[in-house]
């Protein structure tokens, strides 16, 4: 039976293998994990796994350095047997090299899985799945309760609320959001997370990829818009502010309201322990559905040259991925949201993140469903809203140009 041994275990076990006389060697087979998560708790998760005869090794990478060094690893003979993947259009590279194994559509380890997450494993080139999804990541409003309690605010519930609160702020003083413009990647996250409402939200993903709408549909640009108008509740001088300081702003309290990723909730609960936050969604700027934005982190495959045994082991690895057990740790020891069904956070703010992606969720709009050729939809995007943000574009015009650039390469229906 294959399980997961606690951190205190593991420590107990290295300490009492080290004290054995005549240092023993263990005649069981270790797998190599490759990835770019360094973060202690991932390192003592894959390494906690106790395998039928064999145990895992970690070996993490930067993030920025790691698809080139994977690439590398898996054409030659020092490659690793089990390798984090990147998804959607990040994953297709690495497949036409072909040192990753498809997966079996039925594999057990995909089987408690959303499709819409296996499909952000699945390779646009042969319509395979690649990987078991490991953790999907979801954009939503971090609070500082404790400075809104003391000022008499409560979370909003409908745009309208939601404006008042930012007014509200800016007349005690207090900087609304906690955002900058000087890192264009998480422009794109802000627009969906404020308008993805306003056009649609998925029904309008789905109409992109049949081809019965553009970039240059209406929709799209007042989308564009709200996030413009939304700058308004930014820091003053946000067009130079970066990613790090806008999280220092928060961390600091001289802001109230962070707009970003979920991924930032363990460090603010570590940085913040005095402050209770909250979370909701932005409600819509039309309509009546609070979209929660979200998408797919990354998955688990296994290298193509994998034979006999040591292929059987790297199967049971990534069946464990799929399993319940595996999400649960992804959500109590990471405080992230698993990507399999099933699991219930014990944090209540990433409880009730997950549960909103899986009742009313959106795409990260152009990172799902544009990023498969060059250029890419993400890399206009960012150039596009970057000059919007700042008073350089219109909204309607950052529509035209990402059309310009992904009719090189995109073909509807795919």
């Amino acid at each position: 039976m294959k399980k997961v041994l606690g951190i205190v275990a593991v420590a107990a076990m290295a300490g009492a293998l080290a004290g054995c006389a005549g240092g023993a060697e263990s005649d069981e087979e270790v797998l190599t994990v490759w990835g770019w998560r360094n973060e202690a708790p991932w390192v003592e998760l894959i390494e906690g796994f106790e395998g039928d005869g064999f145990t895992v090794e970690y070996k993490s990478y930067k993030p920025d350095e790691y698809n080139q060094i994977l690439q590398t690893g898996l054409s030659g003979s020092t490659g690793p047997d089990i390798v984090m993947l990147r998804s959607y259009g990040g994953l297709d590279t690495l497949v036409a090299g072909g040192g990753v194994a498809a997966l079996e559509e039925d594999f057990e380890g995909l089987a408690n899985i959303p499709e819409n997450l296996v499909d952000g494993l699945r390779s646009q080139s042969d319509g395979k799945v690649y990987g078991v999804p490991f953790q999907s990541v979801t954009a939503n409003v971090l609070y500082n309760k404790t400075l809104l309690d003391s000022l008499g605010l409560s979370e909003p519930t409908t745009w309208d609320e939601f404006i008042a609160l930012n007014e509200a702020l800016l007349a005690e003083d207090v900087t609304p959001m906690a955002a900058g413009a000087l890192e264009s990647w998480i422009l794109p996250i802000y627009r969906d997370l404020f308008g993805a409402a306003a056009y649609d939200g998925p029904a309008f993903a789905e109409e992109l990829r049949a081809g019965s709408t553009t970039f240059e549909d209406e929709r799209y640009a007042a989308a564009n818009e709200t996030l413009v108008d939304m700058t308004k509740y930014f820091p003053r001088g946000f067009e130079g502010i970066n990613y790090a300081d806008a999280n220092a702003l928060f961390i600091a309290g001289e802001a109230a309201l962070y707009p970003g990723g979920i991924w930032e909730l363990a460090v603010f609960k570590d940085a913040m322990p005095d402050v209770e936050l909250g979370i909701f969604n932005a409600p819509p700027v039309t309509g009546d559905e609070p979209y929660a934005m979200g998408y797919l982190d990354g998955g688990i495959g296994m290298a193509a040259n994998l034979e006999g045994e040591k292929r059987d082991n790297a199967l049971e690895f990534l069946e464990w991925v799929g399993s319940e057990d595996f999400g649960q740790l992804i959500a109590d020891d990471l405080l992230a949201i698993p990507a399999v069904n099933g699991v219930t956070p014990a944090d209540p703010l990433l409880a009730e993140a997950a549960t909103a992606f899986e009742e009313h969720p959106t795409p990260y709009l152009t990172y799902v469903n544009f990023d498969f050729g060059t250029p890419s939809g993400t890399s206009l995007e960012y150039a596009g809203l970057q000059k919007m943000v700042i008073g350089e574009s219109e909204p309607s015009q950052v529509g035209a140009e990402v059309q310009a650039g992904i009719q090189q390469w995109f073909k509807a229906d795919r």
